[in-house]
């Protein structure tokens, strides 16, 4: 009798483990999070709410912006943290691609143009010889996940079911076109591969494999839980979805669709509980409504919570999660670095970066080799593809892994200046680069235009070190048309005909003083020669007079520069100050019309000092300031007649149009000017600006009766400029409509509309 108990006993029990074992395979909670760019900062609410009432969050999988906060959020961050880092201006500069102006080399940078966008040349490859090179290499926010991800992938041994909670991140592998689970590894690289939009950041390599953004095949990873975690509920939060269908005149809906796969978004209401905020559609990048997202997912969130609570079997406390928070976060380990490990590149090319970061100490945290870093990044010479730091068990310190490439060696630069007034220009350069020991550039090019033509050919060596320094040369024709650069003249008082011809070779050599700076000593070698007739009443037959003016200078310029655009900038700021001496024979040939002197000579000598402040200050209310200041000082003479000594004399030209009309009440050979500006950003893109200026020269370059030059009183002369202009910040350049005023004895306000840039060649005595 006993035994039959026993024996029945047994079968029930059996009969109770089978009819168990769904319900034991099934535990705990899965969140998932769905791409969506910018809108995905609702994930971050979502996270904040099931914190604060106690649902247990056991295991997390997302796709781009999902994996991006889920695995912040397994790595040991609390949501606050979360929340600060993705709505706050550094984030949006990272995924913007721009480097913070205190990391940005100015030592490295060549001299600004007019170019609109670089093309890499491809020879080798028939298919593609031009290809462009605008996509960016999000240099700062790779440095970032790096930093901020990095420990807890070591902690947890590089597994991420060891992390504070599992986690599943989805990538997509081009060469297959399937979706890639990633489950072990560096974590760091693995969300830096989901968040890889095609177009918008270069993608990276993991395991030899190309990958991009998981959202182009799987965008709501709800399989991927259910396949590893088998969980009893799982929370899914979507804030995507699949692109419309491509329309025969929009090329960008026929790309998403190229690219895209649709997602499955359903979530069986018997598997879990799918939120789904209501969000406005924004651009993918554009981070300025983080807030009201991060507020919208939280609001999802609690409306669905009672719904919740009755689905899971247990809570744990938010006290409880930060426990563990804390036990996870007091294994990780401070980042010292002790080898740097570079790939990619060739001996000589890698000795080149060895001797770049040569000063670094032997254990350097990560803070104190970053500027090193961003130095290697602002490198043009350099393509950085990534990084990653991983532990190395026998030092128990980082290392440090570098994944670079020599920049491609030739690139095609175009550009210019479409105007309605006439400043048109078209601009192309040619760049070559070589990487080695050392570093070499070459460059030429040209400048058409009905006001401006040039041509220049240029060479530069870097030449790395403990005291790095360059050296190089420059070969420069600029040619200048007044009478082409102005629509009509009202009155007979400008010389409506002057041409301005310069010629020079220029050889420099420079030393970085601290990340914005460098100082930089030159030597130039060159001819001005300016045609012109002194007023108005001329035929064809007519020959202008010449003014030719054969020089040497030398020169020492100490310059600070973190200015954040090369045109129209909004932030940063700008000091140089430049001295040197020049020498130089002035000829003077009469034409027709020409009533002083057939032809003169003089030798002139002078020295000069010139000190330029442009600065923008932190925002007050909406409004940016800043400030513009500049002194001339120089002991210059005058030149043989009125004309030629304003053609010789410095102008003053602080907004883009000054500089494509001759101004003669803003040239002096001494003079200091001031202005204040404000800049009101509506949107990250759009700029209103305002701008007054006085410019008070020392004394005026004034004219007698034979056309000859004198010194006006000491100042008894000043000079306003007023502009105003709307600018819409493209990724090719910027298009800018402005009105501006100048103290003009003719016209004094011009109206004009911009889409480019109106910068010239480098000149060395305009």
């Amino acid at each position: 009798m006993a035994d039959h108990s026993l024996h029945k006993s047994f079968v029930l029990l059996f009969l109770l483990v089978v009819v168990s074992l769904p319900a034991l395979a099934q535990q705990g909670t899965a969140l998932v999070l769905s791409g969506g760019g910018s809108r995905g900062m609702a994930h971050i609410g979502v996270i904040k709410a099931l914190e604060e009432n106690n649902i247990p969050i056991d295991y997390i999988a997302g796709t781009s912006i999902g994996a991006a906060v889920g695995a912040m959020y397994a790595a040991g961050f609390s949501p606050q943290e979360i929340e600060d880092i993705f709505t706050s201006e550094d984030f949006r500069r990272w995924i913007a691609g721009d480097l913070n102006r205190s990391y940005s080399w100015y030592y490295t940078s060549d001299l600004p143009d007019a170019g609109w966008i670089d093309l890499n040349l491809q020879f080798k490859n028939r298919f593609s010889k031009v290809l462009p090179s605008g996509v960016k290499t999000p240099v700062e926010l790779d440095f970032q996940i790096t930093r901020l991800l990095s420990d807890a992938s070591a902690v947890a041994g590089y597994d991420f079911d060891n992390l504070m909670i599992p986690f599943r991140c989805v990538a997509a592998d081009i060469d297959s076109s399937k979706a890639l689970v990633l489950r072990h590894g560096d974590l760091a690289r693995s969300v830096r591969a989901s968040i890889t939009f095609p177009f918008l950041f270069t993608p990276i390599k993991i395991d030899d494999r190309l990958l991009f953004d998981g959202g182009m095949y799987n965008n709501f990873p709800t399989d991927v839980v259910a396949t590893d975690f088998s969980p009893a509920l799982i929370i899914g939060s979507k804030v995507s979805g699949n692109y419309p269908k491509p329309s025969a005149e929009d090329v960008l809906s026929q790309v998403q669709n190229m690219l895209m796969s649709d997602t499955d978004f359903a979530l069986d209401s018997a598997a879990g509980i799918l939120l789904e905020p209501n969000l406005p559609k924004v651009n993918l990048t554009d981070f300025s409504l983080s807030k009201v997202f991060v507020q919208a997912g939280y609001d999802m969130a609690m409306q669905n919570m009672p719904q919740i609570k009755a689905r899971i079997a247990g809570q744990r406390s938010a006290h409880h999660v930060d426990s563990l928070r804390r036990q996870f976060n007091a294994r990780k380990q401070p980042y010292l670095i002790d080898s740097v490990i570079i790939s990619g590149l060739k001996p000589s090319e890698t000795e080149y970066v060895y001797r770049t970061l040569t000063h670094r100490k032997d254990k350097s945290t990560l803070d104190e080799i970053s500027n090193q870093y961003f130095k290697l990044a602002a490198d043009d010479k350099l393509k950085l593809n990534g990084n990653h730091l991983k532990l190395n068990p026998t030092t128990n310190l980082y290392d440090l892994y570098l994944d670079l490439h020599p920049a491609n060696p030739f690139t095609l630069t175009l550009g210019g200046n479409i105007s309605t007034r006439t400043a048109n220009l078209a601009f192309a350069e040619l760049n070559y680069r070589k990487l080695f020991r050392e570093a070499l550039r070459l460059k030429l090019n040209v400048y058409f235009g009905r006001f401006y033509t040039s041509a220049l050919a240029g060479a530069r060596f870097d030449f790395p070190g403990k005291i790095p320094f360059y050296a190089g040369g420059l070969i420069v024709y600029n040619h200048f048309d007044y009478f082409k650069s102005t629509i009509h003249f009202i009155e007979d008082v400008t010389p409506s005909f002057l041409i301005q011809n310069e010629n020079f070779l220029d050889v420099y050599a420079g030393i970085p003083l601290t990340v914005n700076g460098r100082l930089e000593a030159d030597f130039a070698l060159g001819r001005v020669q300016n045609e012109y007739y002194q007023d108005n009443a001329f035929t064809r037959s007519d020959t202008a007079d010449r003014t030719r003016f054969d020089f040497l200078q030398s020169s020492l310029c100490w310059e600070l520069n973190s200015l954040n655009r090369k045109q129209y900038a909004s932030a940063g700021a700008r000091f140089k100050i430049s001295t040197g001496m020049v020498w130089g024979d002035e000829t003077f040939e009469s034409g027709s019309l020409s009533s002083t002197r057939p032809s003169t000579g003089k030798f002139h000598r002078w020295a000069f000092v010139d000190l330029l402040w442009d600065d923008y200050f932190e925002k007050l209310g909406p409004v940016k300031f800043g400030f513009y200041g500049q002194i001339h000082l120089s002991n210059q003479e005058l030149f043989s007649n009125y004309t030629s000594s304003l053609l010789a004399a410095p102008a003053f030209e602080p907004v883009p149009e000054s500089k494509t009309m001759f101004l003669l009440n803003y040239r002096a050979f001494n003079y200091g000017a001031a202005g204040l500006k404000t800049v009101w950003s509506p949107t990250r893109n759009i700029d209103l600006r305002s701008e007054a200026y006085l410019f008070q020269p020392y004394r005026s370059i004034r004219k007698d009766a034979d056309n000859l030059a004198y010194f006006g009183d000491p100042f008894d002369d000043r000079y306003w400029i007023f502009s105003s202009a709307i600018v819409y910040h493209t990724l090719l350049g910027p298009v800018s409509l402005s009105v501006n005023y100048f103290d003009n004895p003719e016209e004094k306000f011009f109206i004009g509309l911009n889409i480019g840039y109106i910068i010239f060649n480098k000149s060395i005595l305009r």
